[in-house]
C-alpha cells in the first residue's frame, strides 16, 4: 500500500480553502531548480531515471516522480503507509516554499496551518 503527496507553488500565501484554484495553486515547472531542491534536503536521493527519483526518508523508501512533461501535471511523492510522513512533508513545504496536498484531501502551506482542500 502506498500514499502520494502532490507539490505545487503557491502564487501567494497564506491560502485557505476558498482560495484554491488553478491561479494561485501552480504546477512546479523547472525540473532543474526541483531536484536541486529536493537534493538538498532529502540526503541519498537518486534518480534512477530523469522522472523517477528514490530515497529514504523516516526509514522507509519513499519515490519521487515528475511527469515526463512538467506541464502534466505536478511532483509527486509515494511513500508507504507504514509511517505517517506528515510532518515531514510540512517541513519540506516551509522549507521550499511549496504547497502539497495529500490523499485526505488536506493542503499542507508553508508556515502555516493545514487546512481541508
Amino acid at each position: 500500500m502506498a500514499y502520494t503527496y502532490l507539490f505545487f507553488q503557491p502564487a501567494r500565501l497564506p491560502l485557505s480553502t476558498d482560495e484554491l484554484s488553478p491561479d494561485t495553486v501552480l504546477v512546479l515547472r523547472d525540473i532543474h531548480h526541483i531536484k536541486t531542491s529536493l537534493a538538498q534536503m532529502v540526503p541519498g536521493l537518486e534518480w534512477a531515471l530523469p522522472t523517477w527519483g528514490h530515497a529514504t526518508v523516516l526509514g522507509h523508501g519513499v519515490e519521487f516522480h515528475l511527469p515526463d512533461n512538467v506541464s502534466d501535471g505536478p511532483l509527486a511523492m509515494h511513500c508507504s503507509l507504514r509511517t505517517d510522513y506528515t510532518a515531514w512533508v510540512q517541513a519540506l513545504c516551509d522549507a521550499l516554499g511549496w504547497l502539497a496536498f495529500d490523499e485526505r484531501p488536506m493542503c499542507l502551506q508553508p508556515h502555516g496551518p493545514s487546512f481541508p482542500a
